[in-house]
């Protein structure tokens, strides 16, 4: 019996390890140099899975989304509200473009970046604000390559330049990569083992000091 009960939890583990999620924002920062005021971070998505999909960053009723700034977001004259409104070229070619405060998925600028505002209110945060929706999002079609994580699970969402501390909660939404289970007794199991998993992930916390 405790034999029996013993594989029970290891397999439950193990499919565990395979059926991938969100587990938490991860912060890197960004080096500009001194080019614009403050220090430029980079925040991602950590999956645990390559292939994960995150297809919106939103807020609803429910739970809303806010980020701010203890000073104000770094927002250049040419940049944008979002990754897909940067041209390639000009964020190589203008002083101080590359560290404009943007959000995305997946791209940081226009290059096959198919990134779509959904009654988002960006006036705010381009004036240096914050930035809060309790009724929009930003997101891509989840068959879109953008919208997985890479071989390093991660996933990028925002760029944010300021001289102050950054505080925030966001909404995630997303799939898990369907994985096959390649043990007979995981698949008599688990026969929905290749079915993606609905990812809803809601109050992350965003923490910058």
């Amino acid at each position: 019996m405790m034999a029996r009960l013993s594989l029970l939890v290891l397999i439950i583990a193990s499919v565990s390890s395979t059926q991938a999620q969100f587990k938490s924002l991860v912060v890197e920062e960004v080096d500009n140099k001194g080019a614009v005021p403050g220090r430029t971070y980079r925040v991602y998505a950590q999956m645990e899975a390559e292939g994960d999909v995150i297809d919106a960053v939103f807020g609803d009723g429910q739970d809303y989304l806010e980020i701010t700034s203890t000073a104000p977001f770094y927002q250049h004259e040419m940049g944008g509200n979002s990754a897909n409104e940067l041209q390639r070229a000009d964020v190589f070619t203008i002083d101080g473009l590359k560290y404009d405060s943007w959000v995305t998925i997946g791209y940081e600028d226009n290059y096959m970046n198919a990134l779509t505002a959904f009654l988002m209110d960006f006036t705010e945060f381009e004036q240096g604000g914050k930035l809060y929706t309790n009724n929009g999002a930003w997101f891509v079609t989840p068959d879109m390559r953008q919208a997985a994580a890479g071989p390093d699970g991660k996933l990028l969402l925002m760029q944010l330049t300021t001289e102050g501390e950054v505080r925030g909660v966001i909404n995630l939404h997303g799939r898990t990569r369907p994985l096959p289970l390649r043990d007979d007794a995981q698949r008599a199991m688990y026969p929905d083992s290749l079915v993606p998993r609905l990812i809803d992930q809601r109050n992350i916390e965003l923490s910058i000091r």
